[in-house]
């Protein structure tokens, strides 16, 4: 198949395109003009480099020019920390998001996924199904929903199949280095003291490989349309898990819980349930946490 992948230098594009092509297919990797990191992209005949601004994906009819299959939709600025609430930035995303489906119509795509976000429900205290209430607390969370809601429309208004999983906490040895996890790690590798909230809230960590395999299998295999959660199902105290990577770690840090406190906002919990993805699909993670953590040991003390 021929697919287009924006946001294709991203932790997730970068192993979704990995996976296509060892799968044969064709990708057209969307990124910026002068991307640094376009250079870290797989060097292959199965993939064509398509720089593009945000604001220019209605020209990407213009510049792929050849009928398409499948158009994963990974490009989202301000992601992380205070930029979820810079409003004229998120609202920027959308437009420029939502701007882009009249070319993915034209280019002939039969399937739209795009990667949607927890914050898209807002503060949950248990379990989160695809059927509950999306209440988004962040102007991140609630262009994603719009985001989503207006693409849902128009794939309805032009027989064109969408999929949004929903992503929760990935983790992976190339991931974004100030993810809780690498800081955490790098402190512990360092014996250095870990200062902590109570870690008393509830969290799910998916680990990279097998987000792709969700990915591939929603691309893939017959199912329905609409929202999917995408998560280990393994929620536990993100306490447990800290422990888990201070013990694999072989550290002697001091592990401070509760020196750090909770936002005003409170203590926030991550617990999808899966029950859609294993049921549609049949996905079943095959990376356990441990396995996870070890294969980033092995990456830190690697480039030590």
């Amino acid at each position: 198949m021929k697919i287009i992948i924006t946001g294709a230098t991203s932790f997730i594009g970068q192993n979704l395109i990995r996976r296509l092509i060892k799968e044969g297919h064709f990708v057209y990797a969307v990124v910026r003009p002068n991307s640094m990191k376009a250079k870290e992209l797989l060097v292959s005949s199965q993939i064509k480099v398509v720089e593009l601004e945000m604001h220019e994906y209605t020209k990407l009819d213009e510049k792929i020019n050849e009928m398409c299959d499948v158009y994963f939709s990974l490009a989202w600025e301000g992601t992380r920390s205070a930029e979820r609430d810079n409003h004229n930035l998120q609202k920027r995303n959308f437009e420029c998001s939502t701007a882009a489906l009249k070319s993915i119509k034209n280019l002939g795509c039969h399937l739209i996924l795009s990667a949607g976000s927890q914050a898209e429900y807002g503060l949950c205290d248990d379990y989160v199904k695809e059927t509950s209430i999306a209440d988004p607390v962040t102007w991140y969370g609630k262009y994603k929903l719009k985001y989503f809601l207006k693409t849902t429309d128009f794939c309805n208004q032009n027989n064109i199949a969408f999929k949004e999983p929903r992503f929760f906490s990935l983790y992976g040895p190339d991931d974004f280095k100030g993810t809780m996890i690498f800081s955490i790690l790098d402190k512990m590798l360092k014996n250095e003291s870990c200062d902590l909230t109570e870690c008393k809230q509830m969290w799910d960590f998916l680990y990279i490989d097998d987000a792709i395999e969700a990915l591939i299998s929603l691309m893939e295999r017959p199912c329905e349309d609409g929202i999917y959660n995408l998560g280990s199902g393994d929620s536990r105290s993100l306490r447990e898990y800290i422990e888990e990577m201070y013990s694999l770690s072989g550290s002697n840090s001091k592990l401070n819980f509760g020196s750090v406190p909770y936002p005003a906002t409170g203590m926030v919990n991550v617990m999808p349930d899966i029950a859609k993805l294993k049921r549609q699909v049949g996905f079943v993670p095959k990376t356990t946490f441990a396995e996870g953590i070890k294969r980033i040991i092995l990456e830190m003390k690697g480039h030590n």
